[in-house]
């Protein structure tokens, strides 16, 4: 399975709801059944294909350490056994009879299983889906095979160089509040899991009233409509998790914090986090962050050029990731050892100048909300990745978030980013941190003090 280290006799509404989003984009229909599933339908007749999605609010952003992992655990289990397929090679008995591809992926804040077959198989496919989403029956033999797959990808993980770094770095980021933020989870959590704890889960969040199901190629809106309900009716609906078990939200750094790692690796690695926008609380500041991030990642921009034509840096990079639960501001920049004092130097004095009036163009600004949209509508064009992009942003931020998320981006003003910068980088509390050989830090060692923000100095 992917996972992600950046979805009733009678219908709840008569009339299902066309949105189009904005103009450019495929236009989807929304309606709920009765026990709350909310379905979207997106026709494209291009191929006799159908792609099948159902999208959870689960993930990383619901479990405490004692669960930390196990929203992904679940996941592949979902390829198992259920009540009618009742054992794993019953389920992929009926994958290939189906002609079905299929896969599912972890995120922080929703999970998400799809189907995709062709046309004419939509409706067994509908049968199947349900089936696998509200009966899975989480055999004990096949939970410990599982867990050993799931253990094996942590092996995988574990094994890229900068694993541990990324881990450090987002524990000074997140704090006790990690287990919320990792969806790979961690080990002792995993090999502990039982079926006891699945069925924590599925009876808590795998409710209709906290899912989505997308169904989008080359399908009928009316006959979607008619045949949903024949099959998804009979999944129950349940309370409200959120209610009785509320995400939480990591407290705001209250001091720049650094991080040492010591790897194979003769370059300087540089990490640097702040906390950002959350959806729910600043919506425009996500729009705003998308914006700034795009204009300095422009070649031609002063920061770019500044950090790697002029060759101090062999790479730079500087986005925000959008959610719910606070989404992290991530530059990351690759140096020497021998540059990298320069490097943060003028690091430093190009995010002093974020809110200077005169640090982009009006030119800038419009192309990085050009160089957004077009993003934006690319990904549209290929039916796989806007059903994935529509499960995402129906969990993290809404479906009205995102069908108003390019008129959104067209309204960012200098002022709204001004704004943000002071609000969210500009002398607020960051996570810096810095990994390479043991050679290299010998190099740094005297001058290690200085790669942190003058402003707000961070010492080893």
């Amino acid at each position: 399975m992917k996972l992600i280290i950046r979805a009733a006799i009678a219908l709840a509404c008569l009339c299902s709801i066309p949105v189009a989003s904005q103009a450019q984009l495929p236009p989807w229909t929304r309606f709920k059944l009765d026990n709350g599933l909310e379905v979207l339908v997106v026709e494209n007749h291009l191929t006799p294909i159908v792609t099948i999605e159902v999208t959870v609010k689960n993930g990383s952003f619901t479990e405490p350490p004692e669960y930390n992992g196990l929203s992904h655990l679940y996941e592949h289990m979902f390829f198992t056994s259920n009540a009618r397929d009742t054992t794993e090679d019953d389920f992929l008995g009926r994958v290939d009879d189906l002609g079905i591809v299929y896969n599912g992926v972890t995120h922080e804040e929703l999970v998400e299983y799809y189907f995709t077959l062709p046309k004419q198989n939509l409706e067994p496919g509908l049968d199947f889906m349900a089936t696998a989403i509200t009966s899975p029956l989480f055999k004990e033999d096949e939970l410990h095979k599982q867990k050993e797959i799931v253990l094996g990808e942590f092996d995988r993980n574990e094994a890229l160089p900068l694993f541990e770094f990324g881990r450090k770095v987002d524990t000074a980021l997140w704090g006790s509040f990690l287990s919320r933020k990792e969806p790979l989870g961690n080990r002792p959590t995993i090999k502990s899991a039982t079926r006891e704890k699945m069925l924590t889960i599925k009876s808590r969040y795998y409710i209709p009233n906290n899912s989505l199901l997308i169904i989008s190629g080359d399908v009928n809106t009316e006959q979607i409509r008619k045949l949903v309900p024949r099959y998804f009716d009979r999944w129950q609906r349940g309370a409200d998790p959120f209610i009785a078990n509320p995400p939480v939200r990591a407290p705001a750094l209250q001091q720049p914090a650094l991080v040492l790692d010591t790897i194979a690796e003769p370059r300087a690695i540089v990490f640097l986090r702040w906390h950002g926008p959350s959806i729910g609380l600043d919506d425009k500041g996500t729009y705003v962050a998308d914006v700034f991030s795009e204009i300095i990642r422009q070649p031609e921009h002063p920061f770019s050029k500044s950090l790697q034509e002029s060759g101090l840096a062999q790479g730079v990079n500087f986005w925000y990731f959008t959610q719910r639960y606070i989404g992290p501001i991530q530059p990351n920049i690759v140096t020497t050892p021998e540059h990298l004092e320069e490097t943060m130097k003028v690091f430093w004095r190009e995010l002093q100048k974020f809110d200077d009036p005169n640090y982009f163009t009006d030119e800038e600004l419009e192309t990085a909300k050009n160089v957004l949209r077009t993003q934006t509508l690319m990904r549209s064009e290929a039916l796989s990745e806007f059903t994935h992009d529509l499960a995402f942003w129906w969990a993290s931020a809404g479906l009205d978030y995102y069908g108003h998320y390019l008129d959104d981006l067209s309204k960012v003003t200098r002022q709204d980013i001004a704004d943000y910068i002071h609000r969210y980088l500009k002398n607020q509390p960051y996570v810096l941190g810095l990994s390479m050989d043991k050679a290299g830090f010998v190099k740094v060692a005297p001058t290690l003090g200085k790669i942190g923000n003058p402003a707000m100095e961070v010492r080893p």
